[in-house]
C-alpha cells in the first residue's frame, strides 16, 4: 500500500487498550486456546499475525523468541507493534496478502476477517499462505450471546449519534463514560479512558461487522482443505475460537512475483512504516 493510501478507520482508532509499560500482564490478554498454541511453538517456526493491530499477539511471541511478521492494513497500527515489540510489520490487506503460497508455518488471525468486506475471502487468503499441515487460530465474533443485540441495537443509536456532531457528547456522556468505568473496575483499575475509547470504537462504531456461526467456518474448512482441530466457545467473550491444521497432501501453486521467505518484502515494508 503507497503513502496515498485513504486514512483507514483503525488509524484513527487503534486498537490499542493493552499498556506498553506492562501494568497489565499481556499473557491476560489473549483467550486460552491463542495461549495454549503458542506454547506449543517452536521458536523456529514462522507465524504470520494477520490483523496485528498494535501488536498484542506479537509481544506475546516476542516474549518467547518466536519468529513472528505482524500485517496490519492500519499504517498507525503496524508502527505501534514494530515500535513496541521489535518484531516487522507488513502494511497491507487480508484480502490480498502480499505473502506467497504455503508461507507460514502458523497463522493468527484473532478477531479480524469479520472485520472485512468479505469474511469467506479473507479466510480463504489465510489458508492459502500457510502451509501443507500447518496450523491457524482463527477467532471471529460469535452469532450468539450479547455481543450481536448490542451492535445492532445501542450501536446502531451510537454510530447514527457520531454523525452528527451535535450529538457527540450526548454519546460520550451516557455511552462511553459507562462503558470505561464498567471496564474501569473490571481491570481493578488498569483500564485508561483512551484503551476503554479504542475497545468502544472497535465494538460499537467499526464500519464492517460480521457475527459467523460455527457451521459457517467449518465450511469454509472444508472448502480450503483444512480440518478444525479444537473449537472454544469462550463463554464471557465476544469470539469463540478455532484452531485449524491444513490438509498435508495441499499443493500450494506458488505465484512467482511473490517472494517464498519474504525477508526482503518484510524489510521493505517495514522502512516505509
Amino acid at each position: 500500500m503507497g503513502h496515498t493510501e485513504p486514512t483507514t478507520f483503525y488509524d484513527q482508532h487503534p486498537f490499542d487498550w493493552v499498556p506498553p509499560d506492562a501494568s497489565e500482564p499481556i499473557d491476560s490478554t489473549v483467550l486460552r486456546p491463542l495461549l495454549d498454541l503458542i506454547e506449543s511453538l517452536d521458536t523456529n517456526s514462522l507465524v504470520l499475525d494477520i490483523g496485528c493491530g498494535p501488536g498484542r499477539v506479537l509481544g506475546v511471541l516476542a516474549r518467547r523468541g518466536i519468529r513472528c511478521i505482524g500485517l496490519d492494513r492500519s499504517r498507525v497500527s503496524v508502527g505501534l507493534a514494530a515500535e513496541r515489540y521489535h518484531r516487522p510489520g507488513v502494511v497491507g490487506d487480508n484480502l490480498r496478502l502480499p505473502f506467497a503460497d504455503g508461507t507460514a508455518d502458523v497463522v493468527i488471525s484473532d478477531g479480524v476477517i469479520h472485520h472485512t468486506e468479505n469474511p469467506q475471502a479473507a479466510f480463504a487468503e489465510n489458508c492459502r499462505i500457510l502451509k501443507p499441515g500447518g496450523r491457524m487460530y482463527l477467532a471471529v465474533y460469535k452469532d450468539f450471546g450479547r455481543y450481536p443485540w448490542l451492535y445492532k441495537y445501542p450501536g446502531a443509536l451510537i454510530r447514527s449519534g457520531l454523525r452528527d456532531r451535535w450529538a457527540g457528547p450526548l454519546v460520550a456522556l451516557f455511552a462511553q463514560l459507562p462503558y470505561f468505568l464498567v471496564h474501569f473496575v473490571r481491570s481493578r483499575g488498569r483500564r485508561t479512558w483512551t484503551g476503554a475509547r479504542n475497545l468502544f470504537y472497535d465494538y460499537f462504531v467499526t464500519p464492517h461487522v460480521a457475527f459467523l456461526p460455527r457451521g459457517v467456518v467449518e465450511e469454509w474448512c472444508a472448502r480450503e482443505g483444512a480440518r478444525v482441530v479444537l473449537y472454544e466457545k469462550n463463554r464471557g467473550a465476544n469470539v469463540h475460537s478455532f484452531c485449524l491444521v491444513k490438509d498435508s497432501r495441499s499443493q500450494p501453486v506458488r505465484d512467482p512475483q511473490l517472494p517464498f521467505a519474504t525477508e526482503a518484502l518484510v524489510e521493505q515494508k517495514r522502512s516505509a512504516v
